[in-house]
């Protein structure tokens, strides 16, 4: 079995020359772009705008730049280290052959490792130096920095890039509404051009896809082809780079770092089937746009597609062959492909259509593609690594008949289970239906207007009022004392980011989020932290409003809590905008940092 890992570890990692000559202009080390992005933050924070706008600019240049530097050596030591180099006085060192040819083999493997870590100590510094949290990892594919930097350049008047920054966030985030209100209100702001509109993050190989796309659309074919031609050009320079970054560090997914006890080549199968998951993955990535959740199907067959019918509408009946012929690769069985290349051929002639032959890059890259899949098929049936195939292209026969078989079945129990679940719920939903034709309509079940209990608490906002049901918002709640007893509570227990994962401002980064539950209050009480009495008054007020609620909607049974949090919401003074976001207004408001306790 190492034999057969080893050989195709050799067949995949000897890339072109070409492709890892990339020069990188830093002869320094980079500065981590987490540390710079955490100095942007705590300038917005503060309201130093140009603070902000160079140390995001920073992180931003870094982390691609970290990126470019981490392939480019990965790149260059596949070149420099090559497994297809006989050693003197060994020849061809395989391993498996014996104890000596797997010296010279792993010699190999020590000699790339060490060049690896020369160029990346030499580009970027110490590997240490750049590992990020998951959280910041989440943010930077979020773009959020540029949430942040186009308030940053709004207000210094820097319109063009504001617009860049608003419109980049928005293509990755469609959902967030304020942020399409911006570029609204930017739409109608003197100075602003449409094109100022960009995508500061666009993939090369999608934009030229995309015009090509646009310009196949309007019959434009023989202008389609050139930036179709220039997209696949794009693809594989970022399938190259992305396929180097997959040979990192190996991610241990769960793993306890110390208990981890793999032997060596368990060890050494572990990471590789991680590897080649990711390369395989590399094709997803490229092909999907920003803001969407799948990929584009067929991406890159898509490509010979559109270029086949592009070229015989342009006369050019050779190339037409070779994109249909390219296309059959991956659809072997294309019906109106397999039609069209047989009318090329008659009209080019058929002699001279069969001396034309598939794009060789295209062989090359299914060869490769289609060993990747057969290891990591033959990994998920014997070591049960899970793989799934990004492609729908990929021959049936490259799965284990085992494994098919198994997953056969699995589909045949799933569709069993789905259909007893459905006639489930259709047994669920009569029920319903009877019991509803018995019982009085489920809002009369929580009636609003009950008492309240308690002398001073008052209901400051109705469901009403709120646009829902069974809501509302209570006053009077505590009194001046307890709530200055709660207030020094959440600045001595309250943590940045408790209950929202960790991040600070989940919402926007006008504001920050404070938060302690009534159980890690109870726990620092415990440890001498935070006055046992101010915990034993947070939970008495937790009691206090359950019971109000209970009252308040005549609940016919007992209302019990998931959680109780007391929450701040900090923002910046004379900078927080109309409803509390980024919303573009020069009206500002000076909000403190006021703490609200909320249960569910």
């Amino acid at each position: 079995m190492f034999w057969f890992l080893g050989t195709l570890l050799l067949a995949v990692s000897q890339l072109p020359k070409s492709a890892a000559d990339i020069q990188l202009n830093s002869n320094a080390p980079l500065e981590p772009y987490d540390l710079l992005y955490d100095n942007a933050i705590e300038a917005y924070y503060i309201g130093d705008w140009k603070s902000v706008i160079l140390n995001m600019e920073r992180a931003l240049r870094n982390k691609g730049a970290l990126r470019r530097a981490k392939a480019h050596c990965c790149l260059l030591c596949a070149n420099q280290t090559g497994f297809g180099e006989p050693l003197p006085g060994l020849g061809m060192a395989l391993p498996g052959m014996g104890p000596v040819e797997d010296l010279g083999f792993f010699q190999k493997v020590v000699k790339r490792a060490a060049c690896i870590h020369e160029c990346e100590m030499e580009k970027v510094g110490p590997a240490s130096l750049h590992k990020v949290s998951e959280e910041v990892a989440l943010e930077f594919r979020k773009r959020s920095p540029y949430n942040y930097l186009q308030v940053a350049y709004f207000k210094i008047n820097r319109l063009e890039k504001a617009v860049a920054a608003a419109n980049t966030f928005y293509i990755a985030n469609p959902e967030h509404e304020e942020m399409r209100q911006n570029l609204e209100y930017y739409k109608m702001m003197a100075g602003v051009q449409e094109s100022d509109f960009k995508d500061l993050e666009a993939k090369p190989h999608m934009d030229e896809f995309r015009q090509g796309v646009k310009l196949y659309t309007d019959d434009q074919f023989q202008s389609a082809i050139e930036p179709f031609e220039r997209a696949l050009e794009a693809y594989f320079s970022a399938d190259l780079e992305c396929r180097a970054i997959c040979e990192g560090a190996y991610d241990y997914d769960g793993y306890n770092y110390l208990e981890y006890s793999a032997d060596l080549f368990q060890a050494i199968t572990d990471h590789y089937i991680q590897v080649l998951n990711c390369k395989q993955n590399c094709a997803v990535e490229l092909a999907t746009r920003p803001g969407r959740d799948k990929p584009i199907e067929d991406f890159l067959p898509e490509h010979f597609n559109y270029l086949q019918f592009a070229y015989y509408n342009s006369e050019k009946y050779e190339k037409a062959i070779e994109c249909a012929k390219t296309y059959l690769l991956f659809r072997p069985n294309d019906d109106v492909m397999i039609q069209n290349l047989a009318y090329y051929s008659a009209v080019l002639g058929e002699e001279r259509a069969a001396a034309i032959t598939a794009r060789e890059n295209i062989q090359q890259y299914m060869k490769q593609s289609l060993l990747e899949k057969e290891l990591l098929y033959f990994a998920y049936d014997i070591f049960g690594i899970a793989f799934v195939d990004p492609d729908t292209w990929t021959p049936e026969e490259i799965m284990p008949q085992r494994l098919r078989d198994k997953q056969k079945a699995e589909r045949e129990t799933a569709a069993r289970i789905s259909e007893e679940i459905g006639n489930l719920m259709k047994e669920i939903e009569n029920l319903v239906e009877e019991k509803s034709k018995e019982s009085n309509d489920i809002t009369q079940l929580v009636r609003e207007g009950g008492k309240v209990l308690f002398d001073g608490i008052t209901i400051s906002m109705t469901s009403k009022e709120l646009n829902g049901s069974q809501r509302a918002v209570l006053d009077g709640v505590g009194t001046e004392e307890e709530c200055r007893e709660l207030h020094l509570l959440s600045n001595a227990a309250a943590l940045k980011g408790d209950g929202y994962r960790g991040t600070p401002s989940p919402h926007t980064p006008n504001e920050k989020f404070h938060g302690v539950t009534v159980l890690k209050a109870l726990k620092l009480a415990q440890e001498g932290k935070v006055p046992l009495k101010s915990v034993r008054l947070y939970h008495d007020l937790s009691e206090k409003v359950r019971k109000v609620l209970e009252s308040y909607f005549r609940l016919e049974t007992p209302l019990y809590f998931s959680y109780t949090h007391l929450v701040c919401r900090s923002a910046i003074d004379g900078e927080e905008t109309a409803y509390h976001s980024q919303r573009l207004t020069k009206e500002t408001v000076s909000v403190n940092r006021v703490p609200l306790l909320s249960s569910g």
